[in-house]
């Protein structure tokens, strides 16, 4: 049996190594797969954020175009009428402000009616000649060099003195150092870096909060192409934006298991100037995962949080099983145990009887009335002492069942102990001095008596039974609150401390040691445990090995 529990547990370890090591291959191939579709997802939610970029900065430059074209100092003239070189529907956009024009443009009157038709509303003039705009460039020329003019014709006087007063710049580049473009229809905002940043850092967000929510990332920018594996910038918002020309000291190499970044993107839709007309400063971005590791396993928690309940409830379940095995185990040592027990006690008095009665037929006791007096009253002691192991037995079993009706009545419990102390005192052969002490003076109890009685009988038995001459037995009562409690303390072999939590289980002897000749059934501790439970109360042990054993019951006084 132990070479099988061996086994057993042996192949239990296995087969756990086995699950937790297919559960961790699981899981890290897991880890990949996600790892592998952030890295893709966070290169779609660039693109989405660089679209959603570039339709706010077209949504503003219509904005632009359509109040400045809606402007009182501009007029726009549709003329339709067709003349020698032009065919019927042919149309003349007449554009002009007070520093341009008349400047014409010569389309269809389909064209414009098919532009017309995109804008979900009815559109205006100015509407439909900024939609026409972004599709059609010559019409985008027309409007950009009106518009730009107006712009300029201002500044001209600033120009002209930058001008005299720097003789020594070659006047091509004049308009470049003095820097009047810097804002208008022809030039950016000074600050279009950390306007984009900013614009993009929120699109980013936002996009990929759809996919990996609460993820960190760092947005770099660059005038120039970004090589991959970047210096790390800081997150704060206030530097997402730094030159390249000027690095941070600390670099991170590239972890493909924990770090993440995207592809490199450019974008050049900066400030309200038609993309088509200016020579825009291109910037470069690449979005930083340095803990990418993080954002990844967020999203895995729950299945790797069910495999690990998995795990742990598997464990459980072995653990459980291998505790019933062992369980088992022991019941079957104990069963084996009992039954040699039960034999040797029920053979006893078998035998006894056995005698006495080849004694009357054989010997002629008959004839003998003493003789014969003896020999039955031998057999009724063993007939009744065979009665008492079958009804031992019987009445266990019975509990369990719950088929023990519990008879209580008022008890004397001065006279039940000491009718039990003089009957225990006449069974044994052993010099045994057993007192009492009713320390409470307690007069009553109510109980089962015969059970009752059962329980002190046991206990003061197993005393008996387990200690050498002189047997010293003593037996205290006292009232705790509304309880008794008793006390039966011997001076016998003891009990050794691994046993202690096992004397009342079913079947349970405790080892004796060289005391060979002690016989029992294993079954009166679980009894007296039975009994006091039903009676509501408790029953405890003291015991060390060779100081002797207290055995303390308590019962409550009335039990109605």
């Amino acid at each position: 049996m132990k070479r099988k529990l061996v086994i057993v547990l042996f192949l239990t370890a296995l087969l756990l190594t086995g699950i937790i090591a297919v559960q961790a291959y699981w899981s890290l191939n897991a880890y990949k797969l996600n790892k592998e579709k952030f890295d893709s997802d966070i290169n779609t939610a660039m693109q989405q954020a660089l679209d959603s970029c570039k339709k706010d900065y077209f949504d503003s430059i219509r904005v632009v175009m359509v109040n400045r074209l809606s402007d009182t100092g501009t007029h726009i003239k549709l003329d339709t009428v067709p003349n020698q070189n032009r065919g019927h529907g042919a149309l003349t956009i007449h554009l002009s402000n007070k520093y341009w024009g008349p400047g014409e443009f010569n389309t269809s009157t389909g064209i414009v009616d098919f532009y017309r038709r995109k804008i979900n509303h009815k559109a205006t003039v100015p509407e439909v000649l900024t939609e026409m705009s972004f599709y059609v460039p010559a019409l985008l020329d027309q409007i950009v060099m009106m518009l730009g003019m107006e712009d300029f014709a201002p500044k001209w006087k600033t120009v002209d003195a930058y001008a005299k007063a720097h003789s020594d710049i070659p006047r091509d580049t004049v308009f470049a150092r003095s820097n009047i473009f810097n804002a208008g229809t022809l030039g950016v905002p000074s600050n279009y870096r950390r306007a984009d940043s900013v614009k993009l850092y929120k699109y980013y967000r936002a996009a990929l909060d759809k996919v990996h929510p609460r993820s960190e990332f760092i947005l770099r920018f660059s005038d120039k192409p970004i090589p991959a594996t970047p210096t790390i910038l800081p997150k704060p918002f206030s530097s997402l934006w730094r030159s390249a020309s000027k690095p941070m000291a600390t670099s991170y190499q590239a972890n493909e298991l924990v770090y993440s970044e995207t592809d490199q993107y450019s974008y050049q839709y900066h400030g309200f100037l038609p993309i088509q007309h200016a020579e825009k400063k291109t910037l470069f971005v690449r979005a930083v995962f340095d803990r990418a590791q993080v954002g990844v396993l967020k999203e895995m928690i729950l299945p790797l949080l069910l495999s690990g309940l998995l795990i742990v409830f598997t464990i459980f379940c072995f653990n459980y099983i291998i505790r019933i095995i062992i369980r088992q185990k022991k019941l079957t040592e104990l069963k084996d145990d009992f039954i040699n027990n039960m034999t040797h006690e029920l053979k006893t008095p078998i035998a006894t009887i056995t005698v006495a009665i080849e004694g009357l037929q054989k010997y002629n006791a008959l004839s003998d009335p003493e003789k014969t007096q003896r020999y039955l009253q031998t057999s009724r002691n063993e007939l009744s002492r065979l009665n008492d192991l079958v009804s031992k037995v019987l009445n266990v079993a019975a509990f369990e069942n719950k088929q023990i009706g519990l008879n209580k009545e008022k008890i004397a419990i001065d006279d039940v102990v000491n009718d039990l102390i003089a009957s225990e005192t006449l069974k044994t052969n052993k010099k045994v001095t057993i007192s009492y002490d009713n320390k409470g003076n307690v007069k009553f109890i109510e109980a089962d008596k015969l059970h009752l009685r059962n329980v002190l009988a046991n206990l003061i038995d197993n005393a008996i039974k387990y200690c050498d001459e002189p047997v010293d037995i003593k037996i205290n009562l006292y009232q705790h609150n509304t309880n008794a409690v008793f006390s039966v303390k011997d001076n016998g072999i003891g009990i050794p401390p691994a046993h202690i939590k096992q004397v009342f289980d079913k079947f349970h002897r405790v080892p004796t040691g060289n005391v060979h000749n002690v016989k029992g059934t294993g079954l009166g501790l679980n009894y007296v445990k039975y009994i006091v439970k039903a009676h509501g109360g408790s029953v405890t042990v003291k015991s060390e090995k060779g100081q002797g054993s207290e055995f303390i019951i308590t019962i409550p006084l009335k039990n109605g």
